[in-house]
């Protein structure tokens, strides 16, 4: 199994003895597990704890540009050290949020330095207390366009409306094509447990659409657990060969994508 979403002591909100050596341990001793791809937070790259956690930079993407170069040298500094595990199958990756005007939070000369872009909603600027109808709009909008970003994966994609509407699979259907429409994979991630889950599942399957497994560890006890995957896998009526996997693109001497 190839992990596509895990995270080390560079997240804010990860234990803080996971390093990318845990990982090239794991893939060493652990036959289960292929590869994994260190998909940090681009909010803990380019921003100090408090401001990241404010969610300001979604609302005025300035902060974003201010923080730029402190930021380029943490990320140099840090794919730098993944490329050290890179013959023990760890690769390169971070998980960004998209911000007001369609940026995301990561330098654009670094989306070549990176080989795969986890887009994913953490936070949105929308009052709660609105009626659904119109938090359901604006998730819409907001993950389209999401999609639309050049991202490789669509991080837990309903996580985020779950915890504010129920989701039909009307709306998991829409999303569904909209990733078919943008070559986005749709993620089954493990870090919590989300409603939507086996029906996007399905979705994926009868579209055609590929599927990233993601623990999206933060803790010691996550990091190569797919349990979750494989219990929502047989609970949506599926086995894996059903499934399309993700593989991400190749890059080329260029660095572009092929």
């Amino acid at each position: 199994m190839i992990d596509f979403h895990a995270h080390t002591n560079m997240s804010y909100c990860a234990e803080s003895c996971i390093t990318p050596e845990t990982y090239s341990k794991l893939v060493k001793t652990n036959p289960d597990v292929d590869a994994i791809y260190i998909t940090d937070h681009g909010m803990a790259v380019y921003f100090p704890s408090d401001v990241a956690w404010s969610w300001s930079y979604m609302t005025d993407s300035r902060i974003f540009d201010a923080q730029k170069d402190w930021g380029n040298k943490r990320l140099d500094a840090h794919l730098a050290n993944i490329a050290r595990f890179k013959d023990d199958g760890i690769h390169s990756g971070l998980e960004v949020e998209m911000m007001h005007d369609g940026r995301l939070t990561i330098d654009d000369p670094f989306r070549d330095k990176v080989e795969i872009l986890i887009g994913s909603v953490h936070y949105l600027p929308i009052d709660i207390e609105e009626e659904k109808k119109k938090i359901l709009k604006e998730w819409k909008k907001h993950t389209i366009n999401l999609l639309n970003t050049g991202i490789s994966i669509l991080g837990h994609p309903f996580r985020w409306i779950s915890s504010q509407i129920e989701v039909d699979r009307k709306i998991i259907r829409e999303i569904v094509k909209e990733a078919k429409k943008t070559g986005v994979a749709m993620e089954l991630n493990g870090h919590h447990v989300v409603p939507t889950d086996i029906g996007m599942l399905q979705e994926c399957v009868e579209q055609g659409v590929p599927v990233a497994i993601g623990t999206d560890a933060h803790a010691m006890g996550e990091i190569g657990d797919f349990s979750y995957h494989i219990e929502i896998i047989g609970a949506a009526g599926l086995k894996m060969t059903d499934i399309k996997m993700f593989t991400p693109k190749a890059p080329s001497k260029t660095g572009k994508d092929v």
